[in-house]
């Protein structure tokens, strides 16, 4: 329009949350959007594998064999294997509940593999405690075994007639992990024991030389473990997680045990699934910050939803917070139950690539557990909300829509840019800003809808405007440029753009704003 003068709607990539509005130079709002080449983009779709777990699902494994993956669900009713091929088909279910399996809906799991060379199989090995709500919990259960790949239901660690040495059946309150060649099991006032090489079973071998042992290297509860670079294939290491402690284990095989450092004497983990490895550094969420131990254990910068992430985690349910990762985007997801849900309704994600942060709410009931992608480009994730015939498994970034059996439908995504204009210069400017057109960049499937978001002043009512279409093909010169009309000036413009119809997604490239100056506007 005349005298309109164009403009780049070029703001640094992450949603702002903590702190004023008016304050932030990044976007402000968004829902099922990430940053990629410092630009929005819708997040991938999600298809159902199976609605049938039997109980709320609270850890997820996956292995991948023989062009089959190989899924291990630990539900507050069991351990459920779910096998589908790399296009997340299903081809089978199975109950693999071991006989003293104790349920409920606080129950949470451990699950690792490891080779056994007594069967010469892959073996699951898995753990379960009531520590969902009190991460403290100091009950205790005899971890199971099984071959995973089978379909029997998983045996409790039995005696395995150690040649030398005296066997003590493990009951741990704490959890397992694999840190190949050996089973770790970690337990209350800081216990830990390993087995021998490739023999799991030798967990709770006492004496002897089968290379099994124990340590006492904590007082607190040890909550997780998980394997680090160490010395080679001789020298596997370790790292653990007491209540306020991070520990390292290297083996030593001149003395064929294992010696154990503290790298951090004050650190803190809020839940015991938290922890997410990403290229060699691990990264999990502490009870009040993020940290990563990357040698030593240093806080994760966070300027942009920190105070928003922990000010509205539900009290009572910070211990079901999980994490996983999204490694082609750089990210990883810290899931949480928030603002009053006390399953996992809205993830915070640290994008590594970018340096940035943002949130997004979590599809339907939210995701109450999640698998990495690795030997599929397809990562996996449980929901809590038990439909007909029981809770749904998802393979996620998958198209752009929600798919079940019987239907596709729309994932909404949507973005908001911070606000711009006259008052938001430096230095700031008093007059208000007629927007009356937007020259859309986008890669995108399906049309998408702009709306204006205007204010008098930061304090003022908010006044959103009629949605415009941005059309999928511009069929004639007009539908190349949005235009809004009539134009709404005032002092404080940004703009939110949604997609929310089937097969849609976007890409935003660079977006460039046209207005012209509007008289003054202090109050509305």
């Amino acid at each position: 329009m005349l005298n309109d003068k164009p403009f780049a709607l070029d703001f640094p990539p992450g949603i702002q949350r903590d702190g004023t509005v008016f304050d932030s130079d990044q976007y402000v709002d968004g829902e099922w959007c990430r940053f990629r080449l410092r630009r929005p983009r819708k997040i991938g779709g999600f298809r159902q594998i199976t609605d049938t777990l039997h109980g709320i699902p609270r850890r997820v494994h996956c292995f991948y064999y023989n062009n089959l993956i190989y899924i291990h669900v630990g539900t507050s009713v069991g351990i459920q294997q779910v096998v589908i091929d790399k296009e997340g088909t299903l081809i089978s279910t199975t109950d693999r509940t071991p006989s003293n399996f104790v349920g409920g809906p606080e129950v949470g799991f451990t699950m690792d593999a490891i080779f056994d060379t007594t069967s010469n199989m892959v073996q699951l090995v898995a753990h379960w405690s009531p520590d969902i709500v009190n991460l403290a919990d100091a009950t205790q259960a005899i971890p199971a075994i099984g071959q995973i790949d089978g379909s029997a239901a998983l045996l409790p660690f039995s005696d395995p007639s150690p040649t030398t040495g005296t066997w003590t059946q493990p009951s741990i309150a704490g959890g397992i992990v694999c840190v190949q060649p050996y089973v770790f099991a970690f337990d209350n006032n800081g216990w830990v024991m390993w087995s021998a090489a490739n023999l799991p079973l030798y967990l709770g071998v006492s004496g002897g030389a089968s290379g099994a042992g124990s340590a006492r290297v904590s007082a607190q509860k040890i909550v997780q473990g998980a394997p680090i670079r160490g010395g080679g294939a001789q020298a596997p290491a370790a790292i653990f997680w007491s209540m306020s402690e991070v520990i390292t284990a290297v083996y030593n095989p001149s003395l064929n045990t294992f010696a154990f450092t503290t790298a951090s004497q004050s650190s803190s983990i809020i839940s015991s699934d938290c922890v997410v490895e990403y290229d060699g550094l691990y990264f999990w969420c502490g009870v009040d910050r993020f940290m990563v131990f990357n040698g030593t254990v240093t806080e994760v910068p966070n300027r942009q939803n920190l105070d928003w992430f922990f000010n509205n985690l539900t009290p009572g349910f910070e211990s079901k917070v999980w994490a996983y990762k999204v490694p082609r985007y750089g990210e990883i997801w810290f899931c949480a139950p928030m603002f009053g849900n006390t399953e996992c309704s809205h993830a915070v994600i640290f994008n590594l690539r970018e340096n940035t942060w943002y949130d997004t709410k979590l599809p339907d009931g939210g995701r109450s557990a999640g698998y990495f992608a690795q030997g599929t480009r397809y990562p996996i994730m449980a929901e809590p909300t038990q439909q007909a015939a029981g809770y749904p498994l998802w393979m996620h970034e998958y198209g752009f829509d929600k798919i079940t059996p019987t239907a596709r439908t729309a994932v909404r995504s949507y973005f908001e840019t911070p606000w711009f204009g006259a008052l938001r210069d430096n230095p700031a400017g008093d007059q208000g800003l007629a927007f009356s057109q937007l020259e859309p960049d986008f890669i995108q499937d399906g049309d998408l809808s702009v709306t204006i978001i205007s204010a008098a002043n930061p304090r003022a009512p908010e006044i959103e405007g009629t949605p415009a279409a941005i059309p999928l093909v511009a069929n004639t010169p007009q539908e190349q440029l949005t235009s809004f009309t009539p134009t709404q000036p005032n002092r404080l413009i940004r703009l939110r753009v949604e997609s929310d119809v089937v097969g849609g997604n976007y890409q935003a490239g660079k977006n460039i704003g046209h207005g012209r100056p509007a008289g003054p506007r202090r109050m509305s």
